[in-house]
């Protein structure tokens, strides 16, 4: 061999190594890249079915209340649970579920009650209905937007909202009648309520909205799963709470009904099942809150009548006002109609002060503005009270400053009192078996985007760690 030869052949030995050699870099480059790359999401849909009222005991410790429950113990004995869930301010309905859907306190989603305000009282009855008073975006209309099957069945704060199957929370001041049930009808999605009726025969008689029994919402839910199979499917169970208020907490009708929750989300589950998304399908059953036995109640409207805060015609209607009290019967807000009437401003705190932590008044504590605002309350709010355990409080201007309750049980009380801790379980084939710590309402939203791949660019609350199963997203 000579010597140039030699040479060449060295040269193009090298330049054959050299290539071997990036090859291999970059094959290393792509397996590791696919190592570091999360699997696909295991979860395709998500169901949330919200229980009101439902306390933690009743899967915590099942027992003590002599729950058959065997659907909720088997979330907690496969599934992910919380032993109690912060809830947000005030510990009502709509501001809750508002800020289930959301991920933000209700100092920022603007549903501040169940009610609207109103001042001069002259809307009774009417309730925060309608989604477009929503500020910020919800779960909902992001994954729509994102082009993923909606489905919201008596979901509170849904009236107007859009979603490929709805069924709107929505009653009447008049509710109950067959004429009234004729407007929900035709308000869901056109002819969904029809289907169901025809697919349930007992339906038409136990859904009479606002009395729309846990069975026929969820004979709602079981329909639009097998028959359209939701990315994101919410629906609201009411019966608990109503018993709860009646009876109180675990007494009377309310383990009872408590089980029927129970076999609805039974239910629920078999129809995914039968749709044949179960494998890909996280289950989230939740609350809003919990009860607290009351015996009497407080009207502080009497005192700032009493003050000259609120004007009153001779047929005792509001016809002028410097502050006004909304109630959430744990709690109120206390509002100032001129932010620079530092008279009534004084007025308030004095009066509320003077009351505050006395066996008598039934005022456990008063909130400043500042303190409103660092629990996410509403920061239109001059101050806040809190009823003592076994009060509520009642609005209005007129009548006894104290009486009798009239429910067995209430809330809207602080949330971090243990009695108004939401509930909690996930479960499903990719979830893990976890005890959920530190959860909060404003966490749901997040955690729902981050299974579903979508994000809440407002929102407060983090996603959860809970332990999936498979690879997520």
């Amino acid at each position: 061999m000579s010597h140039r030869f030699a040479k060449a052949f060295a040269r193009a030995l090298q330049a054959l190594l050299i290539v071997f050699l990036f090859a291999g870099t970059l094959a290393a480059q792509k397996r590791a890249a696919r190592a570091a790359k999360p699997a696909a999401s295991p979860i395709r849909h998500v169901i949330m079915v919200s229980v009101d009222g439902l306390m933690p005991d009743s899967y915590v410790n099942p027992d003590a209340h002599g729950l058959k429950v065997p659907t909720l113990r088997q979330l907690v004995r496969e599934g992910s649970y919380s032993e109690g869930v912060l809830g947000v301010i005030p510990t009502v309905t709509y501001p809750s579920h508002t800020s289930m859907v959301t991920g933000v306190n209700p100092g920022t989603h603007g549903i501040q009650s169940n009610h609207p305000f109103d001042p001069l009282l002259q809307f009774p009855g009417a309730l925060r209905w309608y989604t477009a008073d929503i500020r910020v975006p919800t779960i909902y209309q992001v994954a729509r937007k994102k082009g993923l099957k909606t489905a919201l069945i008596y979901w509170p704060v849904s009236v107007g909202a859009q979603a490929d199957a709805i069924v709107q929370e929505f009653w009447r001041r008049d509710p109950g009648s067959p004429e009234d049930t004729k407007l929900n009808f035709a308000m869901a999605t056109p002819g969904l309520l029809d289907a169901v009726a025809k697919e349930f025969p007992n339906f038409r008689t136990q859904f009479l909205p606002p009395r729309a029994a846990d069975e026929a919402n969820a004979d709602i839910a079981v329909h639009v799963i097998e028959t359209m199979k939701p990315n994101l499917l919410m629906v609201h169970l009411l019966d608990v709470d109503h018993w709860a208020h009646e009876d109180g907490p675990f007494a009377g009708r309310v383990p009872q009904t408590i089980e029927t929750a129970d076999a609805q989300i039974a239910r629920i589950i078999a129809a995914a099942k039968k749709a044949g998304i179960w494998n890909e399908t996280v289950l989230l059953v939740v609350s809003d809150h919990g009860h607290m036995r009351t015996s009497r109640r407080v009207r502080p409207g009497i005192w700032m009548r009493e003050r000259g805060l609120v004007q009153l015609d001779d047929k005792n209607r509001v016809v002028d006002w410097k502050a006004y009290l909304m109630p959430s019967t744990g709690s109120a807000y206390l509002y100032v109609k001129d932010p620079n009437d530092q008279e009534t401003r004084r007025a308030l705190l004095e009066i509320l002060q003077k009351a505050a932590g006395k066996p008598e008044t039934g005022i456990r504590q008063v909130l400043t503005h500042e303190q409103i605002v660092a629990i996410g309350g509403d920061p239109d709010a001059f101050l806040a009270i809190e009823a003592m355990d076994d009060w509520a409080i009642a609005g209005g201007y007129t009548g006894d400053l104290v009486s009798p309750a009239v429910e067995a049980a209430e809330h809207g009380y602080l949330p971090e009192r243990p009695a108004m801790h939401p509930s909690l379980l996930v479960y499903g084939p990719a979830i893990g078996h976890a005890k959920i710590e530190g959860a909060r309402l404003i966490d749901i939203a997040p955690t729902i985007a981050r299974w579903l791949g979508l994000q809440m660019e407002k929102a407060e609350g983090k996603p959860l760690a809970i332990p999936l199963r498979r690879a997520a997203r």
